[in-house]
């Protein structure tokens, strides 16, 4: 008798399933096979790149805002054993992992323009050219073509070579990670409140979309410095709308 996997449900954004869907037909892959081989080497990645959880107030809120957004019902049928993992992950980590998986179909769905807006806005010169040259000769694309019958399944590979070669030039300190005492790499924003390295999962997406949706909803990790009407987040832009006075007033 043969066994079939457990399905769980996930309620991904509109757009999202169609482009995807799109995209595992034109490449002839079976979405469920191949999200089970993404999630495999992905939720290493998330549990890495959230190196801090979020609070109840950032998981509310990016609850309520995907709540919004015009979702689909999908079923996927994923391996027990990993479907277990990634719901202790977010559980740990408070992720919403309806968040997760619109952010994740998102990036392995939108074309180039659109990565390009939602992880690379403030990069200049053209990334994909620098990883290109710096990794020409290894990666998974180098890789695949000595094993073509087993592939390396590693989607955002040079997405997170490019942010990280983005990112070289920021100051990063060592932080202990209150909850489990893990001594982690953080940043700061011009205020000096904590910020987690940009990478796949951590970075914002500061984007409004034409019907109103607010893609903060689609976030993995969010401090509570970034969530609009939170005591932290006024006190952020309370601290730098007098930074900038002050440098004006210096001109």
């Amino acid at each position: 008798m043969l066994k079939t996997a457990p399905k769980i449900s996930v309620r991904i954004w509109q757009p999202i399933v169609q482009m995807l869907n799109d995209k595992m037909d034109s490449a002839c892959l079976r979405r469920d096979a191949y999200l089970r081989r993404v999630l495999e080497v992905e939720l290493d990645f998330l549990e890495n790149e959230v190196a801090i959880p979020n609070s109840s107030a950032s998981y509310d809120y990016v609850f309520k805002e995907l709540e919004g957004f015009n979702r689909k019902l999908v079923s996927l049928a994923l391996p027990a054993d990993l479907t277990a993992r990634l719901n202790e992950v977010c559980a740990r980590k408070r992720i919403v992992r309806d968040a997760f998986f619109n952010r994740l179909f998102l990036l392995l769905a939108a074309p180039p323009k659109r990565i390009d807006r939602l992880l690379f806005s403030m990069c200049e010169g053209d990334w994909r050219t620098h990883v290109w040259s710096e990794w020409k000769h290894e990666g998974p694309f180098f890789q695949n073509g000595f094993y073509p019958l087993d592939p390396t399944i590693d989607p955002f590979w040079a997405v997170r070579e490019g942010l990280e070669m983005m990112a070289a030039d920021d100051g990063h300190e060592d932080y202990t990670e209150p909850t489990t005492g893990q001594i982690i790499k953080v940043t700061r924003n011009e205020t000096g409140e904590i910020m987690l390295p940009y990478s796949v999962y951590t970075t914002p997406f500061h984007i409004k979309t034409k019907e109103g949706y607010n893609l903060l909803g689609l976030s993995c990790y969010l401090p509570d410095w970034l969530i609009p009407g939170h005591e932290a987040e006024k006190s952020y832009r309370s601290k730098s709308d007098e930074m900038w006075a002050q440098l004006l007033g210096a001109l």
